[in-house]
Formats: structure tokens, sequence, C-alpha cells
């Protein structure tokens, strides 16, 4: 996804609070170095306390270029639990702007599994333009 901000404030939304409750999810625990926890969560109804979350630790944390969350688990309302996986984050200058790049892998293969996979590939497209909108825009998601 192509957006047009510096890369330092593309790596940002990622990993400062204010910018992750703004574009990505309803609650965020960020530890910004290696090692850090980066911990996300989603309501799965505004009613209850029941949602969704993602957690792991920054294996990697390269300002302005990289960050690679490894041990990444994802958990569902229901109980459903999937990893240990890891997410790449690629942050390159190009002309007017940023591209960034996702990249998740560790998958198992499973029914479960393969259910999971399907939606994520959308989920991060809808994801990186909610993104584009916040950076470009100042957009944010409904309800911020």
């Amino acid at each position: 996804m192509f957006v047009r901000v510096p890369p330092a404030r593309a790596f940002a939304a990622f990993v400062d609070v204010r910018d992750v409750l703004s574009w990505l999810a309803d609650g965020a625990v960020i530890g910004k170095h290696p090692g850090g926890n980066w911990g996300l969560g989603w309501y799965a109804d505004p009613d209850s306390d029941a949602g969704y979350n993602s957690f792991g630790t920054f294996e990697t944390y390269e300002p302005d270029r990289r960050l690679v969350v490894g041990a990444l688990v994802f958990s569902t309302p229901e109980g459903e639990s999937f990893g240990p996986m890891r997410l790449t984050v690629e942050f390159e200058e190009a002309l007017g702007g940023t591209l960034v790049s996702v990249t998740q892998e560790g998958f198992e293969s499973s029914p479960a599994w393969d259910a999971y996979r399907d939606q994520l590939g959308p989920g991060w497209e809808r994801m990186l333009t909610d993104l584009k909108g916040w950076l470009e825009d100042g957009r944010k998601l409904p309800g911020r």
C-alpha cells in the first residue's frame, strides 16, 4: 500500500498507541523496542467484553524501516487460537511517500486455519485502506 507520508510517519502508525487506536484496533499495548510486546484487541460486540486479540513480541524493531512481530497469536471470542505466527511490516521510501508491505506467515494446515487464512488477506487489505485514510486524510475508524 502506498501512503503519501514519510516512512517515519507510516512506521509510527503501527507502534504509537494513539495512532493504532485511530485506524487499527480498539485497544493496544505496545513496547517500542526489540522484545517489546505488540498486543491489539477488538470488541466483537460493543455491549460486551468479548472480543478478538492478537499478541506477540517484536523480534525486529527498526524505526522507519521494518518491524517483525514473532510468536504472534490471534484469539477469537469463541476460544479459538491461531499461532504462533510471524508478522513483518516493511516501510520503503518512494517518490512522494512510503510503500508499506505486510507479510504474515507461519500458518498450519487444518480447516480452521484455512478459514482464518482466507479471511486474512481481505482483512489486511481493509486495514491498509484504513491506514491510508488515517495517514492521508485523518479519517478515524467509526466511534473514534
